[in-house]
């Protein structure tokens, strides 16, 4: 019986992972759809359910320090609970970052003209969340590794986007351009790329305890 509960416990862990891997994705999505359709609204709906992250947080954080106190695993339990507990704070930490985006969206999107496509960088990082959620339901270390690669994607286009960013102000006119709105609007252009860039490296992180969970390899983690 005490063993049988053990592995409740365990499966109870797995799929509260999973449940606020599947809910930080549906945000981020959501913040970065406001984003791309100046969708106000929408980027309030993002802020105002920040408090269910923090609680999936707070109860797989319990369930952890339960599991380690209580039942004392080894070998591959213990490293699945070690990772399932690092894994939902960069999941609450990619949970942060849309509410960040969402704020910004609310207070007024960049309008400057810029070929600077945010929204599909945001889309690509998003992807890498829901694939890395996946991967961690799968113990897919292979797929983990994949999407580890594609972090170095992400980063080469947030420097794209940066340059073309400063770039841009080189050419400013101040005599038609009133430099206070411009350099505001730049700042949130900015952030948001640094933002974008950060939910992917939360992403490549996933993957990589996921890779320590299920082989023990250690090699990937930071």
């Amino acid at each position: 019986m005490a063993r049988k509960h053990y592995q409740d416990e365990l499966e109870a862990l797995r799929e509260a992972v999973i449940e606020m891997s599947d809910l930080v994705y549906t945000q981020f999505d959501r913040s970065v759809t406001a984003l791309a359709d100046h969708d106000t609204e929408l980027a309030r709906q993002v802020v105002e359910s920040e408090e269910r992250i923090n609680e999936h947080y707070l109860e797989i954080e319990r369930n952890c320090i339960d599991l380690l106190g209580l039942q004392q695993p080894v070998a591959g339990d213990l490293r699945f609970v070690a990772a399932s507990f690092k894994i939902s704070t960069d999941l609450e930490r990619i949970g942060d970052i849309a509410v960040k985006i969402a704020e910004r969206t609310e207070a007024g999107l960049p309008t400057m003209d810029t070929d600077v496509d945010i929204p599909s960088m945001a889309q690509e990082s998003a992807t890498m969340v829901a694939d890395a959620s996946d991967a961690f339901e799968a113990a897919d270390a292979e797929a983990c590794r994949e999407i580890i690669a594609r972090d170095d994607q992400i980063d080469q286009l947030a420097k794209h986007a940066n340059r073309q960013i400063f770039g841009e102000t080189v050419t400013l006119d101040a005599e038609t351009v009133d430099p206070d709105e411009y350099y505001e609007e730049l700042l949130r252009l900015l952030l948001t790329v640094t933002d974008i860039e950060q939910v992917a490296d939360h992403a490549a992180n996933i993957a990589a305890r996921t890779i320590y969970m299920a082989t023990g390899d250690d090699s990937y983690l930071e």
